[in-house]
């Protein structure tokens, strides 16, 4: 007899609708979150450098770095690729401070800690190349890896496309407003760095299960087998 190739069980969609629940939610609050935004903000501060949706999107990319630098260290069979994850999102986060960095420490101080920091995750890589495509070979067919490109491709690609100068100035012409366009770039940027925010925690379910996995096999394996006599 031929076994059913579609399972019964019906836990995956009990996941699928528990997900687009929750994160259906967080899209609704960043949308009110963005009104709420361009009500109340002053004039001059709204979406600029010193606004709250710049705050947030350095919060979100925060939270993201610590996530997987935490991954990194607690779940060992994660570590190389939760490692450089984590300094993807930091060093992304130190591009965000680059007006602060420029001011404060030195002009083009943002560059040096970013890719100081990406060559220090260049050299855990290749330190750790085996375990490290081990776990890109299992990560790329996960739900997490789809959103995070998807967050990736909406921030450094599209949004940047997006918010070009010229093709305001095409679309308002005489009418342009610089900030109709920063509104419409940094709430795109927003929505990205959700994105990210998101694969990160689902990258932390993932990681977590699949220590939890190698833990009880780990255990079986070492239970004695008890013969009856």
């Amino acid at each position: 007899m031929v076994s059913p190739t579609i399972s019964s069980s019906p836990s995956g969609l009990k996941t699928a609708i528990i997900r687009f629940l929750i994160y259906g939610s967080i899209m609704v609050l960043l949308s009110e979150f963005l009104k709420w935004n361009v009500q109340h903000e002053a004039g001059s501060n709204k979406f600029s450098e010193q606004s709250i949706v710049e705050y947030v999107q350095s919060l979100l990319l925060l939270l993201s770095a610590l996530t997987y630098l935490y991954i990194s260290f607690k779940h060992k069979s994660s570590f190389p690729l939760a490692f450089a994850l984590f300094s993807f999102t930091m060093a992304s986060l130190i591009r965000e401070q680059d007006a602060f960095l420029d001011e404060h420490v030195y002009d083009g101080a943002w560059q040096t800690g970013a890719f100081a920091l990406l060559f220090l995750a260049i050299i855990i890589i290749y330190r750790n190349k085996g375990l490290f495509f081990s776990n890109l070979n299992g990560f790329v067919n996960k739900f997490s890896f789809g959103i995070l490109l998807s967050g990736i491709l909406t921030t450094y690609i599209f949004a940047r496309l997006y918010g070009r100068k010229v093709f305001w100035m095409a679309v308002m012409e005489n009418q342009y407003i610089r900030d109709v366009k920063n509104v419409s770039e940094e709430s795109l940027e927003l929505f990205g760095y959700t994105l990210i925010l998101i694969a990160t925690v689902e990258f932390y379910l993932l990681a977590k299960a699949k220590s939890n996995c190698q833990a009880l096999t780990m255990r079986n394996s070492q239970t004695p087998l008890n013969l009856s006599a």
